[in-house]
């Protein structure tokens, strides 16, 4: 890494402008990674997504649900909503991740 000396009158700046050049070559300031090691697109961010397991169906490649933004509120939502989750969207299989109080177990999935 190379670093330059910039000076102005009795006052020296240094700047670190290979550190900055490499880290815009390198793309890390345009691409984006989720764990799956899968390229964001389009400039989405994955979303998460719970509901209880016994509203979920799968139907012409659509993944309905009574879709929640948590794990609290999919324990009181206790309709299918009219969401609905492009199957090819998912970056997860729906998982168990654990049960409401009343016994009803609440699946999680990552998608776009």
């Amino acid at each position: 890494m190379k670093y330059w000396t910039l000076c102005f009158g009795s006052t020296s700046v240094c700047v670190a402008a290979g550190a900055v050049i490499g880290y815009l070559m390198s793309g890390a300031a345009v691409a984006q990674t989720v764990e799956s090691g899968q390229q964001l697109q389009g400039g989405q961010s994955p979303s998460l997504a719970f509901c209880q397991e016994r509203f979920l169906e799968k139907d012409d490649g659509l993944l309905r649900c009574n879709w929640a933004v948590n794990f609290n509120f999919a324990c009181f939502v206790s309709y299918p909503s009219n969401k609905v989750v492009q199957v090819g969207s998912l970056l997860s299989e729906p998982e168990v991740v654990g049960e409401c109080d009343n016994g009803e177990r609440i699946v999680k999935i990552l998608h776009y």
